[in-house]
């Protein structure tokens, strides 16, 4: 069947728009690793996990990748304050990271921790270098753990008033690849520091604040 001009300019201007359409395809799945959800995922921490290297979290083939979002939610201020950031994929878990303040002692805490399953697999300690507590919270009074895709802090807090408590921070990362590297607990421990940094401010922990190392390392 021959087309006539106009057929066949219509059919080639098909053609071309199809090719572009896969050829953009190719190249954003390629190269925008959280698309769908990029500028939201820029914004929803408070750009506190967008300079992390998120490569840890696995992507699928362009036919079948993963739709990236967030949920982000913060309230509050001293024993109030509250954080949490999720990042899904397809609808699933890939990584949440969450603060609460707490008065627990560190085994009552540990004992949280363990009930909540926010520390699986192979429990390991870690050196997050913190510089000196605040008055009357002197000392190593800190817990650094990381397990297999998470990490777990707990940190000295004196608010205004004087009360003493601390933050407790944990780190999932269900959708993470392979949970017992040593780089990928390292990254993920460098985004509780992350976010332990940012809650110590929001929370208005006094000075002098236990801020964390956000390059942790395993203690010996």
């Amino acid at each position: 069947m021959s087309l006539n001009p106009a057929g066949r300019k219509r059919l080639t201007t098909t053609l071309v728009v199809v090719l572009c359409l896969a050829v953009g395809t190719i190249v954003g799945d390629r190269f925008l690793p959280f698309r769908g959800g990029g500028a939201p995922y820029r914004q929803a921490c408070g750009e506190i996990l967008f300079p992390v290297d998120m490569d840890f979290i696995p992507q699928t083939t362009p036919t079948g990748r993963r739709i990236i979002t967030t949920e982000f939610e913060e309230t509050g201020r001293g024993d109030e304050h509250r954080f949490s950031c999720m990042v899904l994929g397809d609808d699933e878990i890939l990584l949440w990271a969450r603060v609460e303040v707490t008065s627990l002692d560190e085994q009552a805490w540990r004992d949280q921790i363990e009930e909540r399953r926010l520390l699986p697999g192979r429990e390991r300690p870690l050196d997050i270098v913190i510089n000196r507590a605040p008055e009357g919270l002197e000392g190593k009074d800190y817990t650094a753990l990381s397990g297999d895709s998470s990490a777990a802090l707990r940190l000295p807090c004196k608010l205004p008033g004087g009360k003493n408590v601390h933050l407790g921070v944990t780190v999932t990362a269900p959708g993470a690849s392979d949970g017992d590297s040593d780089e990928q607990r390292l990254t993920i421990a460098s985004i509780a520091s992350r976010v332990a940094y940012h809650s110590i401010l929001k929370t208005g922990c006094l000075s002098p604040m236990p801020v964390p190392d956000q390059s942790p390392e395993f203690a010996s």
